[in-house]
Parts: C-alpha cells; sequence; structure tokens
C-alpha cells in the first residue's frame, strides 16, 4: 500500500512529543513489512522541504499557523501524483478535514480531544477556534473508521457521537530494550518530571507539592525535563517557592541521558488536564520507576493505581503531596511497585500496535473501495 499520513510535526520537529513518537514506532515499522509511507508536516526553521527518516518520506509546507490550508489546497495535487491507497489524518491539534477535500479511503486516528481542557492552554480566540474545529469531527468523519490511542480517547469519540464498532483502541509500546530497570542506579531520592512544559500539563503542583513536603523537611531532589512556553512561569514559581536548592530544569536531554534519568528517580511525576496515554509513564515503568499521575483522560488507561503507582484527583496538591511523601519515605513500596510497572510496560510492544494498525489501515482501504460498506 502506498499511505499519505498528515501530522502536524514530524519526529525532526523542536517541538515534536508524544504523538510524533507513536507515529514514528508504528509507521516505521509498517515501512519494513513493504507499504510505502509518506507524511505531511509543518515546516520549521532549519528544516529541510523534503527528507527521510526511518524510510518514511516526509514533505514539510506551511507554517506553525498555516500547515492545515496548505494541506487543504495541495492535497488533491499530492494524492493524484503520489497515487496513494489511503489518507490517514492525525486528528491531534486542528483537524484536517480530508474526507471533504479528497476521494481516497480516510482514517482518522486520534491521540487525544482537548476540548475544554484548551482554555486552559491558550488565550480565548484561538482556544475557541481549536474547540470549534473539533466540533466538526463527528460531521466529517462520521462515515469513516478510527485509531484511538486510549480507552480514554474512545469515551471522548462515543461522546462524540461516534460509533463503537467505527473504533479500534490501539495502544502505544515500549521500547523495552533500551528502557531497562539499573537498580544500582537508585540513589537519593529524585522526583522526576518529562516532557513538553506547557501550561495544561500543570507542573506547577508538582512544585507546590514539592514546597510542602520540603517544609516538612523531606529530603529529596526535584528534575524537570523538557521545554516549553510555560518554562518562565515555572521557573518563577520556583523561585518564588524557595525551591531553587532542590529543583532543577534541565531542558532538552539526550534519550540516553533520559533513560539514565529513569533509572536514577524514586518516581515519576505527571500532572497533566489531558493526555491520549502517556507515554512517559510507560518509560518510566519499563526502568523501574513507579508514577503518580493525575487521575486525568489518557493517565487513568497508563497507570494502574496502587499497582504500578498512584493516581490523584487532578488539581488536588494535598493528595498529590501525601502520595508523594508516602512514595519517598517507602523504598519497599517503591520497589514492588517498579517491579510491577516493568511487567506492565512488557506487556504492550510497539511491533503489536503495528500489527492492530496494519488491520485497521486495510479494512479503511476495503471500506474506501465497496460502497456501502459500513454506512
Amino acid at each position: 500500500m502506498k499511505i499519505l499520513v498528515i501530522n502536524w510535526r514530524d519526529v525532526k520537529n523542536p517541538l515534536a512529543g508524544g504523538a510524533e513518537i507513536y507515529f514514528q514506532e508504528i509507521f516505521r515499522r509498517i515501512v519494513t513489512r513493504g507499504h510505502e509511507v509518506t507524511q505531511l508536516a509543518v515546516n520549521f526553521p532549519g528544516a529541510s522541504k523534503t527528507d527521510l527518516i526511518d524510510g518514511i518520506r516526509i514533505v514539510r509546507m506551511g507554517g506553525a499557523n498555516t500547515f492545515n490550508f496548505s494541506v487543504w489546497a495541495g492535497l488533491n495535487r499530492i494524492l493524484r501524483a503520489g497515487g496513494y491507497d489511503i489518507v490517514i489524518d492525525d486528528l491531534n491539534k486542528i483537524p484536517f478535514y480530508s474526507p471533504w477535500f479528497c476521494d481516497k479511503p480516510v482514517l482518522a486516528m486520534m491521540m487525544h480531544l482537548f476540548r475544554k481542557s484548551i482554555f486552559s492552554e491558550v488565550a480565548f480566540p484561538l482556544a475557541a477556534y481549536v474547540y470549534l474545529t473539533e466540533s466538526l469531527i463527528p460531521r466529517c468523519y462520521k462515515n469513516n473508521l478510527f485509531a484511538v490511542l486510549s480507552p480514554s480517547s474512545k469515551r471522548d469519540l462515543l461522546a462524540f457521537g461516534i460509533r463503537e464498532e467505527k473504533m479500534v483502541v490501539i495502544p502505544p509500546g515500549t521500547d523495552t530494550a533500551r528502557f531497562v530497570p539499573d537498580l544500582s542506579r537508585k540513589g537519593e531520592p529524585l522526583v522526576l518530571h518529562v516532557g513538553r512544559l506547557k501550561r495544561y500539563k500543570s507542573t506547577d503542583h508538582l512544585l507546590e507539592a514539592a514546597h510542602a513536603l520540603k517544609l516538612k523537611g523531606k529530603r529529596f531532589k526535584v528534575k524537570i525535563v523538557g521545554d516549553g512556553d510555560d518554562l518562565p512561569r515555572l521557573k518563577e514559581t520556583s523561585r518564588r517557592l524557595a525551591l531553587e536548592d532542590i529543583v532543577e530544569f534541565t531542558g532538552f536531554i539526550s534519550e540516553d541521558d533520559k533513560v539514565r534519568l529513569y533509572q536514577e528517580s524514586a518516581v515519576l511525576v505527571e500532572n497533566s488536564l489531558k493526555e491520549g496515554w502517556g507515554l512517559i509513564v510507560m518509560e518510566a515503568n519499563a526502568c523501574a520507576t513507579p508514577v503518580i499521575a493525575a487521575r486525568s483522560p489518557g493517565l487513568v488507561d497508563s497507570v494502574h493505581d496502587g499497582k504500578t503507582g498512584f493516581l490523584y484527583e487532578y488539581g488536588n496538591v494535598p493528595e498529590l503531596t501525601e502520595r508523594l511523601g508516602q512514595l519517598l519515605d517507602d523504598a519497599q513500596l517503591r520497589s514492588t511497585m517498579g517491579a510491577a510497572g516493568v511487567e506492565w510496560a512488557k506487556s504492550i510492544s510497539w511491533d503489536s500496535a503495528t500489527d492492530k494498525m496494519l488491520v485497521v489501515i486495510e479494512r479503511a482501504v476495503t471500506r474506501g473501495q465497496v460502497p456501502g460498506i459500513g454506512e
């Protein structure tokens, strides 16, 4: 098959995150199985117009605010030139509405919907724009199949009126050859946060919990890995709470350094209002590090409460503080949860995710070729 995937960012984009890793891990494997994959992605400073990454051809166009318009203007020309069998819309940010712009079979691949959570992230006019563009998904994609990241994403679509039989849940895998335990690295209790620093990810809740534990005399360090437009606010919060002696903002780090930090950490903390799944949760678990996460969509799927870590009510900093203190004080509990996390991470592989994705792609192609199927 010749597959065209439309995703806002490719894996080389400085702002790439979990959605881009998900795409890359699955579709590079699809390439090795004899299929041709092209990705349309937004241009970024210093990037070439075309690229080849893991056998996937990348075509970059438009800018941060115009990519979707560039796709709409050029989609049919690209389809005619490439002879593609299917278009895959990655519904992560503003949708592309390909069923309205082309006559090819379309598969919708959804990380998660923002809905009202977008108003916690950006100013009202842009938030309202994103909210309204998502509201058209049931109308545009009502006859299409969906590959969704998690049961939480499936629930979002059910509430949107998408029928259950049109959805297949395909959770991400974990590279358990790279993310491995090294218990010899566990030393002074280290609390870790990894990911893009965005307001809706609520990393300030971790800082507030760290402040409360510091006042109680707990001894630990905090490392916040990643970058984003919320970094200045977080650094100011750290200064205001007098946490500069225990909190370090590392910025971007290498993959090897990320693995090392997972291995060294006592616990990973994830405070986000909403996620598609929680790739970093599984990476930490694979390194025998338990996770404390907000009881938010996506995270409730990747964290087994009381087994691989703890869930707390989003925004409830006292509960987060209590759970974090509990794990910092109890090395045996950390060890037990860490071991359970390793087994959980091993249970979902990228190869199995690829198998499921190929099945739903082939099903979408067949539906598109036979009028009336699934309507």
